[in-house]
């Protein structure tokens, strides 16, 4: 599986979901997550034997505060972020991951003072995040109304299946040239450069 099918298997699961944003608060340990969640230990321990194997989440053992034996406290390690567009003409997936930083045992210690600046950092941040959303949202309108045309006059000028879908990731990918483009397809250079080459001198596509 690629990057994206092994995210999708992880956050399609809600219980998978639940113990990741636990632990994205802060560090657990398999008892207070069953706790949490209302599962067995046994089954919270299964859910975190695949993100550890995936490397989403890592361990640490840590020393009772109460005299008792060590227990073994799970935190995440990789940050992920998904995006798909489906619209007309238009499907599209993203995926970027950022690793962690490495924590430790230490709790950093925060007066009410900072933690008031840290609110309302983040709500300056999370201002800006909504500001991106909205014109992406309107840049993804626009993408798809170009797209949606390009499509019909693909569709009325190019009478094979085959050509029409060369001609149309041509559009859809204009940063790529002819041969980045057949090695993309799996075709041949001659194939594809012939098509384009065919779409750029204004050949309507109806000829033999």
């Amino acid at each position: 599986m690629n990057e994206l099918d092994v995210l999708l298997s992880v956050i399609e699961n809600p219980t998978r979901r639940r113990i990741l944003e636990a632990l994205v608060r802060e560090p657990h340990y398999p008892l207070q997550l069953s706790r949490e969640l209302g599962l067995s230990q046994q089954g919270i321990m299964k859910h975190l034997r695949m993100l550890e194997d995936l490397d989403l989440v890592r361990s640490f053992m840590e020393d009772s505060d109460q005299g008792g034996p060590s227990r073994r406290r799970y935190f995440p390690t990789t940050g992920f972020t998904m995006v798909v567009d489906i619209g007309p003409g238009l499907f599209n997936t993203e995926v970027a991951t950022r690793p962690f930083e490495e924590q430790g045992t230490e709790r950093p210690q925060a007066d009410g003072k900072r933690l008031l600046d840290l609110r309302r950092e983040l709500g300056g941040i999370d201002r800006e995040l909504r500001l991106i959303k909205e014109r992406r949202a309107e840049l993804i309108a626009d993408k798809e109304r170009v797209l949606e045309e390009a499509g019909r006059a693909v569709e009325s000028t190019f009478q094979d299946y085959h050509s029409r879908k060369v001609v149309y990731e041509y559009i859809l990918h204009p940063h790529l040239d002819a041969k980045e483009l057949a090695r993309g397809l799996g075709l041949r250079d001659d194939v594809v450069d012939r098509i384009v080459r065919s779409l750029e001198e204004g050949d309507d596509g109806r000829r033999p």
